[in-house]
């Protein structure tokens, strides 16, 4: 993977693309039954709070860095990828002892999104699918600790973020790779005039949430 500033120099010139949900978004249910830190006691949940990555640092998102919203292709997905379904390739699904977990739909449209499934945009980055599906987490515990570097892919979505011009990331997600796909939302970046949003579908409106 290049260095931040020659990421932030490629990026700008990569083909973008504009995404159409409805997306699935998998969130610990006891998140949904208070407000997210910091806002008022009285003020509603927020399942499309961006903050939670920034707090404990995700695939594309560097602990303490940028409010990212995480969102997968179908549910099965989304919930692989929080760890709350567990599968060997060989073997039927079983049930571990885990949270609750809310899964619901987001809508939305997504426009100046870089889709990193391209090989060719891997090219460009020099970077491959290994490196984008590997084990952030652990990477990170070592760079957190002083023993190695910060994760690739972090350094791949603040590059992104810093653009400015780039509101996301279209990856394969790791726990899933074979046809499902991710995205990572920059949500300092969706604003208006522009056409992109996110909003949770709920017809019953008891987790309404929407950016911007």
């Amino acid at each position: 993977m290049p260095s931040l500033k020659q990421l932030e120099e490629i990026l700008p010139t990569l083909l973008r693309s504009t995404l159409h949900g409805p997306w699935s978004r998998a969130v610990g249910y006891h998140l949904l039954l208070r407000p997210p830190p910091g806002a008022p006691i009285d003020s509603p949940p927020q399942p499309l709070w961006p903050g939670g990555a920034p707090r404990t640092g995700a695939r594309f998102t560097p602990r303490g860095g940028f409010g990212s919203i995480y969102l997968a292709s179908d549910p099965i997905t989304a919930l692989k990828e929080v760890l709350a379904v567990i599968q060997h390739p060989h073997a039927p699904p079983f049930t571990i002892r885990t949270h609750p977990w809310t899964v619901f739909a987001v809508d939305g449209i997504l426009t100046d999104v870089i889709d990193l499934r391209d090989s060719e945009i891997q090219a460009a980055l020099g970077t491959n699918l290994q490196e984008l599906t590997g084990d952030w987490a652990y990477l990170q515990e070592e760079f957190l600790t002083g023993l190695g570097p910060i994760p690739p892919t972090q350094i791949l979505g603040q590059a992104a973020f810093n653009c400015r011009a780039v509101r996301g990331l279209q990856y394969a997600p790791a726990k899933n790779v074979g046809g499902a796909s991710a995205v990572v939302v920059f949500a300092d970046r969706l604003a208006r005039p522009d056409p992109s949003y996110l909003e949770v579908y709920d017809p019953h409106e008891m987790l309404h949430d929407r950016h911007p």
